[in-house]
């Protein structure tokens, strides 16, 4: 071997070995962020597992708070019928006793003083004096015993509406914190998206230093192969990368629909509906589509997401019916599923 071969291929290893050094240096800095930024991506997927969890709670008081909106609907309506008809009773027996009294003063017919001028005897009449007694306060008790009955039943209405106050208040709550916990969820999904943009960029920084790396050692490798073989022929490599593009549909969604039926309050505080020819009630995950949403459902109709349940969750709705006949027709179903608006 002569020695300008040789100082040829003292030169190119120095220098390999020189590029290998300063490529490998940025490397360690970059694992390090790498390292650091996935810790930081793992943390706020914790804390978007934990809202989500959050969330579930929430649905599901709404959930039980309008089934407790509707009982106590159901029963104030039972005590306004209740209290109704008891002050008609009363009514009806107040104007009979007074019917009675004033047929004490009024000459002819059957009254009260009638029967104790009717008296044969002295003993007679203090017979009919207690029997018109017993007669005035069995009326006066009767009445009494319905003012009782007014008023306990007047309290009941009194309690039942406080307790519809309540529940309102807490419906109003939940909303807020369910529309709370929903921005925070957004936000938090932002930056875990920025994150992953970060996380992919030092992948493939990283990945390209690995490729150089490579290259440079795979040239080393063909040095050394040329000062064996006293040739100076040299090989190239060609790097091929593939990408791709993805199309995500943010208008529509396909998603599995049940069916329920029983009219109701549901979770926004309207009333269930089902017209076909207009906008009817279905219930809805509000992370996926929020409360308020006008969608348009395959086989359906145009509807508003008005409603929640606890098993509705993720790509899951729960669509109204007017009766369970119609609901066991719709059955289970997967349809297209249109945001309007």
């Amino acid at each position: 071997m002569n020695k300008k071969v040789l100082s040829f291929i003292i030169m190119l290893n120095l220098i390999l070995s020189i590029g290998s050094n300063v490529l490998a240096a940025p490397s360690i800095k970059e694992s390090d962020d790498l390292k650091e930024t996935r810790e930081q991506k793992k943390q706020i997927q914790q804390r978007v597992e934990k809202m989500d969890s959050e969330i579930d709670s929430v649905i599901n008081e709404i959930d039980k708070n309008k089934q407790l909106m509707n009982k106590v609907n159901e029963d104030v309506k039972d005590t306004e019928n209740k209290l109704n008809q008891v002050k008609n009773n009363v009514k009806e027996k107040e104007e009979l006793f007074g019917k009675r009294v004033r047929a004490m003063y009024i000459s002819g017919g059957d009254s009260y003083l009638d029967i104790l001028l009717g008296s044969e005897n002295l003993s007679d009449f203090m017979s009919r004096v207690d029997t018109v007694s017993k007669i005035m306060k069995f009326d006066v008790n009767v009445v009494t015993k319905l003012k009782e009955e007014k008023e306990a039943i007047s309290k009941q209405k009194e309690n039942l509406d406080q307790e519809k106050n309540k529940l309102s208040a807490l419906k109003k709550n939940n909303e807020v914190a369910l529309l709370r916990l929903n921005k925070n969820v957004e936000e938090e999904k932002r930056v875990l998206s920025k994150v992953n943009e970060k996380e992919n960029e030092l992948v493939a920084n990283e990945a390209a230093k690995a490729e150089e790396a490579r290259k440079a050692e795979e040239s080393s490798k063909k040095a050394k192969e040329l000062a064996s073989s006293d040739s100076n022929s040299s090989k190239g490599q060609t790097l091929s990368r593939g990408e791709s593009n993805s199309t995500s549909y943010s208008k529509v969604m396909v998603m599995e629909a049940t069916a329920y039926a029983g009219d109701g309050i549901t979770a926004s505080g309207n009333g269930t509906n089902r017209n076909p020819n207009g906008y009817s009630t279905i219930a809805v995950d509000p992370r996926v589509i929020p409360l308020g949403s006008r969608v348009y459902v395959e086989g359906y109709g145009y509807a508003i997401a008005h409603d929640t349940g606890g098993a509705i969750k993720g790509n899951r709705i729960d669509l109204f019916m007017n009766s369970e006949a119609e609901c066991n027709s719709w059955g289970i179903r997967s349809v297209k599923v249109y945001i309007l608006g």
